[in-house]
């Protein structure tokens, strides 16, 4: 419940913000600090109030070009512009926030959140798909996710290549 809230949360700001024009990073958190970041930058911040992990992108950090996702009880975040990531769910949720990645999420997720243009996202499963961006495209293996697509040109579908 509470990420189908942040996710809510997080879209109404994120509407708001592009309708403003704004240009200075996203900030897409609630009152505990949960959620995710994206700075100016391309810097992406996720944290679940207590716990925060950072990714540059820098070379040779996670999420860099050659491809990359960190990994937590609660959460797989994938930040790889170009990059090919596979990883498994195992009931979190997952965010990729990329350029042009092809991500395979094997399992079942909760929440997934797509934020970027170009990627080609497979799932197993998902309780949630949120997309925001242009040209994306997600597949699930296995489910009637809800969705919500905040972009264009953008396609959510069933099949993929992801594992249930």
């Amino acid at each position: 419940m509470r990420s189908r809230i942040l996710a809510v949360a997080g879209t109404t700001v994120l509407v708001t913000a592009m309708a403003a024009g704004c240009g200075g990073g996203i900030d897409l958190r609630d009152e505990n600090g949960a959620g995710i970041s994206i700075g100016e930058d391309g810097d992406v911040s996720v944290g679940d109030g207590d716990t925060e992990i950072g990714i540059s992108g820098e070379e040779g950090s996670p999420g860099a070009a050659d491809g990359g996702a960190v990994v937590t009880d609660e959460l797989v975040n994938v930040a790889s512009d170009g990059g090919t990531v596979t990883e498994d769910c195992g009931g979190r949720d997952a965010n990729v926030a990329a350029d042009n990645a092809t991500v395979t999420l094997n399992g079942a997720c909760g929440l997934v959140t797509v934020l970027g243009n170009g990627n080609q996202v497979s799932v197993g499963e998902a309780a949630q798909v949120n997309v925001m961006g242009s040209d994306n495209t997600v597949r699930y293996a296995s489910g009637e996710p809800n969705v919500t697509n905040l972009g264009s040109n953008n396609t959510v579908e069933s099949g993929g290549d992801a594992a249930n």
